[in-house]
């Protein structure tokens, strides 16, 4: 099938397709680990007073030590980052995208996590308004995923470089990105509700055993909505692990919140230091080792910006103290009665203090969050967009070391850690020790298909293969009675027929020729379609395998390798994930695109490519 209209951009991607391999290898040491002793991997990110990051140390410059014992280290790599420039390519006519990369990838990942669940709706505001001015001025380089976080975690969008298509995702309200009620949290008008309660229940000289047990209740209550916050939050972190952990390299999870429930780890290497049940304890430890595993630092910045006492808030009501409720995120305001007799004051006063203890917490809270894994907390600041960019910047730069523990037992102790640095004095975040846990089921397992771990909804786009697709509504479309275009039969309709035709740059596969001048290959073609929420609707995977004679090869080197293949999706916001799999190189590359932003022209049915 001849298609000459891959040639132009084509020609443009095999003259630079040597240039542009990335970490983002599907055989990459990183991918995935097997081993049958315990193996260790640390991100030490390091500083120096300015929070800049420190490049050139080496392997003799650091010292390991878990449990207060010095382990050796038996890997070791700098990652530098790298320099944030543009590639040049011409404007793609409607319905045409490829995956060249607009500048060379790091090694490490971002993601904005909007947490609604523990955030109130004012703050969340004031985050997004600043997530938007940060986007419209930053050029395309590292690149970012934006999840929220209400009743579970849910992509906004995927991982890219075009800072453009975060926008736009950020002001699609149908996507989620803008801000939401908790189901969860107290907001000011329940803190009155249950001050005016109190207060009548006073006015009214009820017995004082009553007012106690009254209070009791609404502190029982606010406990209640903690806790399941508590809940929400791990299986949240849990997912996002589960995510993330089939892609290779260092993911800085930039989190966003109005209150951090709770801390990952057991402080310095004890017991849990607060009333939780086992349960949530066992959830804690398998969050811990997820996000080991998924090689994940947690940036936690406060949403609330620069802080201020809530009785400065005329929204809120005096309420008699109501001490007791550890972790609400918010407290009851002190704006004072208008003629306050003693007792007043000194409730007044309580409360005060008990709003500055749990702001405290909360910001230990965080403090203990970014140390555990990696990290580091911002709050008590209006610069959020700032904090950002320090993030990202400071992510991209650090070292991976890696260690068998010296200690071989796997008897589900906490194994603290420690890092030094023997020359110069600088900062280290790195996290700060794991279970050893007897079996490691959130660990990557190895599967048969290298190509299946980068086809999930929203992965960053592998390049090691380079290519162009033109995707079109199939014309004329199916009937109702037609069988479906796609592995999956069980697609329910009404269907949309998409064409997607792939041009692949000759020089990203491993075409041998024999002696009698055919080059020979075979390559795996993948389609995948799913929705908002990464459901899988419909896939296509087909392996072809190429005989090219040399005429067709030669085109084939100007306008690329031709192919085509179609799929039928159902009605609503749905993904398109294309790749590409070169078994005689090992070589990938995909493509993902929001079928929305498809034009509406349309091509006739063809046939398969060569």
């Amino acid at each position: 099938m001849h298609r000459r209209f891959f040639s132009l951009v084509l020609s443009a991607l095999i003259v630079s397709s040597l240039q542009s391999q990335t970490t983002d290898t599907v055989n990459s040491p990183n991918a995935t680990f097997q081993s049958k002793v315990q193996v260790v991997l640390l991100d030490v990110v390091v500083t120096d007073h300015n929070d800049e990051p420190i490049a050139g140390l080496q392997k003799e410059d650091f010292e390991v030590l878990e449990e207060g014992k010095p382990q050796e280290i038996a890997s070791f790599e700098e990652h530098k980052g790298v320099p944030r420039n543009r590639a040049a390519i011409a404007p793609l006519p409607p319905n045409f995208y490829t995956n060249y990369p607009l500048s060379k990838p790091t090694d490490s990942v971002n993601v904005l996590v909007l947490d609604a669940l523990n955030t109130p709706l004012g703050d969340q505001a004031t985050v997004r308004q600043q997530m938007v001015s940060y986007l419209k001025k930053i050029q395309p380089g590292p690149r970012l995923a934006i999840f929220t976080l209400l009743s579970r975690m849910r992509m906004v969008e995927g991982f890219t470089a075009d800072p453009s298509v975060l926008l736009a995702a950020l002001n699609n309200k149908k996507l989620g990105g803008g801000p939401q009620s908790s189901p969860l949290l107290r907001t000011d008008t329940e803190d009155n509700a249950d001050a005016q309660l109190i207060n009548a229940m006073a006015s009214s000289q009820a017995p004082l055993d009553s007012i106690q047990a009254m209070k009791e209740f609404l502190a029982q209550s606010k406990n209640f909505q903690t806790y399941s916050r508590v809940e929400v939050t791990l299986q949240a972190l849990q997912q996002l692990a589960r995510y993330l952990g089939g892609f290779p390299g260092r993911k800085n999870v930039i989190w966003f919140s109005g209150s951090f429930p709770v801390s990952i780890l057991p402080t310095q290497g004890q017991n849990y230091d607060f009333s939780f049940s086992d349960e949530i304890k066992q959830e804690l430890r398998k969050t811990t080792n997820m996000l080991a595993a998924a090689q994940v630092a947690i940036y936690p910045i406060a949403a609330q910006g620069l802080d201020t006492d809530s009785y400065l808030a005329s929204s809120r009501q005096y309420v008699p103290d109501m001490s007791g409720v550890p972790g609400s995120g918010q407290s009851a305001s002190t704006a004072p009665p208008p003629n306050p007799g003693s007792a007043d004051i000194q409730d007044q006063n309580s409360q005060l203090q008990q709003e500055h203890t749990q702001r405290y917490t909360n910001q230990a809270t965080m403090d203990e969050i970014a140390k555990d894994t990696g990290g580091e907390a911002f709050y008590n600041t209006n610069g959020l967009k700032e904090a950002l960019a320090q993030v990202i910047n400071n992510g991209t730069h650090y070292y991976t070391i890696s260690y068998t523990p010296t200690d071989k037992r796997m008897n589900g102790g906490y194994r603290p850690i420690e890092i030094k640095l023997l020359r110069g004095h600088y900062r280290l975040a790195y996290r700060r020790g794991y279970f050893a846990d007897e079996e490691r089921k959130d660990r990557p397992q190895p599967i048969a298909d290298p190509l299946q771990p980068l086809m999930g909804r929203g992965a960053p786009d592998a390049t090691q293969i380079l290519y162009e697709i033109r995707v079109l509504r199939s014309d004329p479309q199916p009937s109702p009675e037609a069988a479906i275009a796609g592995d999956n039969a069980k697609v329910k309709g009404p269907v949309t027929r998409y064409a997607v035709d792939f041009a692949v740059s000759v020089k990203d596969l491993d075409l041998a020729m024999t002696p009698d001048g055919i080059h020979h290959g075979n390559v795996e073609v993948a389609l995948v379609a799913y929705d908002q929420d990464g459901n899988t609707l419909n896939w296509v995977v087909r392996s072809t395998d190429m005989s090219l004679k040399p005429q067709l090869y030669k085109a084939f080197e100007q306008g690329g390798v031709q192919l085509h293949q179609e799929i039928d999706v159902p009605k609503g916001d749905v993904y398109l994930r294309t790749g590409i799999y070169d078994p005689g190189t090992g070589k990938a590359g995909t493509l993902e695109i929001p079928l929305r932003n498809v034009a509406p022209s349309s091509v006739g049915t063809k046939s398969t490519g060569p």
